[in-house]
């Protein structure tokens, strides 16, 4: 509060305007400047601006302190843009392969397996008919046995064969194990063993899908997305959903919409697979002197520089610094170290080095730039405060001060000027 003296008991906030230009006299009435200046240098003391963030400068000098390095500062370039474009990227094929093309489904214990038995003619173990006179006539032919579930000892049941152990075994080598064990009682026999139903053959499919499900593999070589149809599909939207396979311990995670640009990363599935669909929104926080300032989501599986600016409405030209637009984000080592200095202390900090980019929309070519720097979910863009934005919350409190002081001297003059 604004209490200035001026050579009587009251302060000038409290005293009368008729005691105040009656003690100065109508040939000295004060300075509205001196009015002005005295109370702009009283409210400035003690007080600070208002501010949305750090201006540039600040974001510069910050960057480092005497005992540590807090981030990386790095200007956008060509150089920069041709390391960001060999980032690694999440991949179900690079982390597990693509599986192989024919099917090694082996039985298991607890799976229903279906068994066909043949022998050639004139064989009648299998086969046979009765004629008009009441004889067998053998002609060879087929018997097909019940299903049956595989047993606790891991075997199953074949007439004429005996129990036989399937489990640890591919159907093929069932077939090849009853036609040995049913030579010398069976003309040329032969077997198809089938897997019905399997439950160690099988995928686990949960997370946001319409219906949660084990899905029985087939010979047929199921991929990814085969098991999320199976289950009714992703319930949420395509850029929102992340899909995560488990196997062996192992889990890789990529977005749905990649896997869907990428025929190459639906890959074959292996009996165990976990697939866990997980409802992920990818998003950009912008702040500071943007035209908005917003949560931008992924629309799609990339997004640019441009793409994220131009959503948040660009740069606010009553505001924004031009060479102050910054991209802060935990960049992978792997990344940072091909364009910082060997001996940066901040690539040994772990696996994510934090990195603040800074783009100078001034350059035309960096507007270009902008074109193809590749977002990241969770990267934050923050654009600082111009010094004249500043300057003009300066002025807006010195307006707020003066207008009463200037209305004063108004009034005191008038005042003055009548009294005479």
């Amino acid at each position: 509060m604004l209490r200035m003296r001026v050579g009587l008991s009251l302060p000038i906030d409290v005293m009368p305007q008729h005691l105040l230009f009656r003690h100065i006299g109508p040939k000295r009435p004060v300075s509205a400047g001196l009015l002005i200046s005295t109370a702009i240098a009283l409210s400035l003391s003690g007080c600070a601006l208002p501010s949305s963030g750090p201006s540039a400068k600040q974001v510069i000098e910050q960057r480092k302190t005497e005992t540590r390095t807090n981030y990386a500062m790095v200007d956008v370039n060509n150089a920069v843009l041709s390391y960001a474009a060999t980032r690694p990227r999440e991949s179900l094929i690079n982390r597990f392969g693509a599986g192989p093309r024919t099917s090694d489904l082996r039985i298991a214990v607890g799976d229903v397996v279906g068994v066909n038995l043949w022998e050639a003619p004139p064989g009648s173990l299998f086969g046979g008919s009765i004629t008009s006179s009441g004889l067998q006539q053998s002609t060879g032919g087929s018997t097909a046995i019940p299903p049956q579930t595989v047993s606790g000892d891991r075997t199953i049941a074949v007439p004429y064969a005996g129990r036989i152990t399937v489990a640890g075994r591919t159907p093929s080598e069932v077939e090849r194990q009853i036609a040995a064990a049913l030579e010398g009682k069976a003309v040329q026999p032969q077997a198809l063993v089938t897997i019905q139903r399997s439950t160690a053959n099988s995928v686990t499919v949960t997370g946001e899908v319409a219906s949660g499900a084990r899905i029985s593999l087939s010979g047929a070589g199921e991929r990814v997305l085969d098991a999320i149809a199976s289950s009714g599909g992703i319930r949420a939207a395509a850029s929102e959903s992340i899909i995560r396979l488990t196997r062996n311990g192992t889990t890789a995670r990529i977005p749905f919409d990649v896997l869907i640009e990428n025929p190459a990363e639906n890959i074959r599935l292996k009996s165990g697979d976990l697939i866990t669909v997980v409802r992920e929104p990818r998003t950009i926080l912008v702040l500071g002197a943007a035209g908005r300032n917003a949560e931008i989501p992924f629309e799609a599986s990339r997004i640019s520089m441009a793409d994220a600016l131009a959503k948040a409405a660009g740069l606010n030209d009553n505001r924004a610094d031009a060479n102050g637009v910054f991209v802060l984000r935990y960049e992978l080592s792997s990344v940072a170290r091909r364009f910082l200095a060997a001996g940066n202390p901040l690539l040994n900090s772990g696996e994510y080095v934090p990195v603040v980019y800074r783009f100078n929309m001034k350059d035309t070519s960096t507007l270009l730039a902008m074109q193809r720097f590749e977002m990241q979910p969770r990267d934050v863009i923050y654009i600082a405060n111009a010094s004249g934005a500043e300057w003009q919350k300066v002025m807006a409190i010195f307006q707020g001060i003066a207008s009463p002081a200037m209305s004063a001297t108004s009034i005191g003059i008038s005042a003055a000027a009548v009294g005479k």
